[in-house]
């Protein structure tokens, strides 16, 4: 097997789908030496026999205990894993003092003002999982079980469903998006893009008033997916040129998932990437192409948390579909996929999303950092907040949780 580097220290393991419990078995030296001597050197024999004994006893010693540079130095250090190189998901809680200390991140977070009401989870290898609540949403108080939009960070499900349809061949990342349209786009050439440039918001498609005001999903301007394609503006930006975040291409990728599956979008994703345990949470209310961008999605956080969890530990897609996902080419932008890793000072990788002006007000994040075995979910309600920076507050929040965790 050859390794793979992702950015400066993260690694693929390629492991492909298996299991990825590590074994860790110390190996042991074995052998004893034996001696022989005349009756006129016992006294020589018994010193060597001696000494031979000390050296059998420290040979022993150091083939049991961990080597100096192992990075697991007892049950509560800090581990190192790699992406896509998760062990199987924990079923344990968290400790009990764990859960508290990451409850108290949470309500600190609504008492300060940062929100008016968050639902979080976090989920770390090996260790187990803790869900939390704190504050309220449209005046009713937040539970664990409280199922919250999820918004742009749903994007990151229609971006794996469309790598495993490329893994299973029906499309290739280098193709032209519109080779896979339906015959209703017919009109529609996307811009000449490739399946890959839209994935990576590098297709030059433009966008439809998203950044207008607070900014409007595709869905609450138009119907249908076809009548966004008839109200989008012309391109002026070839593709492949530059990162121009635009939830039409999303929408534009549920509609070629469709037309590959033959199935509306949520039942394609509830019987491809979405078939995992610990998922029913997580709900599509829009059953169409609309949905792609994560409009209508909604989920509770352990199954948001579960998701991360998933996809990123390597239980989703290949290793090779890893590698294209977070290869990022300089920006932060991969294929449906957001580059943290300034925002937490090692590897991280999810998405964000938000309200817009229409479903205000919420705030989420959906982050994994590898090199931990940590997947953290944070879905805040930011209306009446007594702080404007809603994002900032998330990622605020999230730190906070990673430092409760590690203490």
């Amino acid at each position: 097997m050859v390794t793979k580097w992702i950015g400066p220290t993260v690694r693929l393991s390629g492991t492909g789908r298996s299991s990825r419990v590590d074994d860790r078995v110390a190996r042991m030296s074995q052998g004893k030496a034996s001696m022989f001597a005349p009756r006129l050197w016992t006294g020589v024999v018994l010193v060597l026999a001696f000494v031979c004994a000390a050296c059998d006893a420290s040979s022993s010693t150091s083939a049991t205990t961990p080597p100096s540079t192992t990075t697991v130095s007892g049950p509560d250090a800090p581990r190192t894993y790699t992406l896509g190189g998760f062990p199987e998901f924990p079923d344990e809680s968290l400790p009990g003092s764990t859960a508290a200390a990451l409850q108290a991140a949470l309500e600190e977070a609504v008492e300060n003002g940062l929100f008016t009401g968050v639902t979080a989870a976090v989920i770390v290898a090996d260790r187990g999982s803790w869900t939390g609540a704190a504050g309220s949403m449209g005046g009713v108080p937040l539970t664990p079980d409280s199922r919250v939009p999820t918004h742009s960070a749903g994007k990151n499900i229609v971006a794996a469903q469309v790598l495993r349809l490329v893994e299973e061949g029906w499309l290739g990342l280098d193709d032209p998006a519109s080779d896979h349209l339906p015959p209703e786009l017919g009109f529609f050439d996307a811009n000449g893009a490739t399946v890959r440039q839209v994935l990576a918001m590098r297709s030059g498609i433009p966008d439809l008033n998203e950044y207008k005001g607070d900014g409007f999903y595709p869905a609450e301007q138009a119907s249908t997916a076809i009548k966004v394609f008839r109200k989008l503006p012309e391109p002026k930006v070839r593709p492949g040129s530059r990162v121009h975040y635009a939830s039409t291409n999303y929408v534009l990728l549920g509609t070629i998932i469709e037309k590959t599956s033959g199935r509306p979008l949520s039942d394609a994703l509830g019987s491809g990437v979405l078939d995992h345990s610990g998922l029913d949470g997580l709900v599509y209310t829009v059953e169409g192409a609309l949905a792609a961008d994560g409009w209508g999605v909604e989920t509770t956080p352990s199954s948001l948390a579960r998701w991360g969890y998933e996809l990123y530990g390597g239980f989703v897609l290949s290793d090779a579909s890893l590698r294209e996902m977070t290869d990022f080419q300089g920006k932060w932008y991969g294929l449906g996929v957001m580059d943290f890793s300034t925002d937490y000072g090692t590897p991280a990788f999810g998405h964000d999303g938000t309200s817009s002006a229409t479903t205000c007000c919420s705030a989420i994040r959906l982050v994994a950092l590898p090199e931990e075995g940590m997947v953290i979910a944070v879905q805040a309600n930011t209306a009446g907040a007594e702080t404007s920076s809603g994002w900032n507050n998330v990622v605020r929040t999230t730190r906070a949780l990673r430092n409760a965790f590690w203490g």
